[in-house]
């Protein structure tokens, strides 16, 4: 995946009452949620299947079981 980068200004370099940078530099774009690997991606997905399935199975248990009733 291609980093993207954003312009910024250090924190010593910028002159808060001028609202002005002396020195701009391209940093990378800082993320909200950090990068997955694939491995933590199929865990992640793993873990949602698993999930599903077993909400799946106790439904039809519960179905199963009303037919007794």
């Amino acid at each position: 995946m291609a980093t993207v980068y954003v312009l910024a200004c250090a924190h010593e370099d910028m002159d808060v009452q001028a609202g002005t940078c002396a020195q701009e530099q391209w940093i990378p774009q800082p993320s909200v949620v950090p990068e997955l690997t694939i491995e933590d991606a199929q865990q992640i997905g793993m873990a949602i299947a698993l999930l599903l399935a077993v909400a799946f199975s106790l439904r039809k248990i519960r179905q199963f079981l009303e037919t007794f009733n």
